[in-house]
């Protein structure tokens, strides 16, 4: 059994779909669109989900207090499902400290193969808990910002909140 909520940060002024079963948190969409987020959910875990949101207080807590500035490091269990090469780029991205960027290639390289800077890339574009494992401290070998799965603004906005609490 999967249970979900959905979630508001204010300083973003949107919302946000978080999941977790027995092993840990193991989705969260940053959209707002529930039926999207269920199929993705489905695709991803494939297991019957129940909308549940005092099951999720204390992740969500967690999630809120890093938009405030109040929150450097995560303490929830996280289930992931993936290749040995995307669990060893999460694994990695996991590492990258607060207020740290690197690049797709030095995101690979830590993952154990410098050359596969376009598997890492994919690696976060398909990341399945996003905020937690930070893809959005991966930046561009030239220092640009690069995409983010929930915009460009809101990469910048979570590099900032690094920024300024670090």
């Amino acid at each position: 059994m999967i249970f979900y909520s959905k979630f508001y940060i204010p300083r973003l002024k949107r919302s946000f779909f978080i999941a977790k079963n027995e092993n840990g948190v193991c989705y969260i969409d940053l959209g707002d669109n529930e039926k999207r987020f269920l199929k993705k959910l489905d695709e991803y875990i494939g297991d019957e989900a129940a909308n549940k949101p005092a099951e999720l207080g204390y992740e969500i807590a967690q999630i809120k207090d890093y938009f405030a500035g109040k929150r450097r490091n995560f303490d929830m269990k996280i289930y992931l499902k993936g290749s040995s090469y995307r669990l060893a780029v999460w694994q990695a991205l996991a590492q990258t400290g607060y207020g740290e960027t690197v690049s797709y290639s030095e995101l690979a390289k830590r993952a154990g193969n410098k050359n596969a800077f376009r598997a890492a890339a994919t690696s976060c574009a398909v990341n399945p808990v996003p905020i937690i494992i930070p893809c959005h401290r991966v930046i561009a070998k030239d220092g640009s910002i690069g995409g983010f799965g929930g915009g460009i603004e809101m990469k910048k906005i979570m590099l900032q909140i690094e920024r300024e609490n670090s």
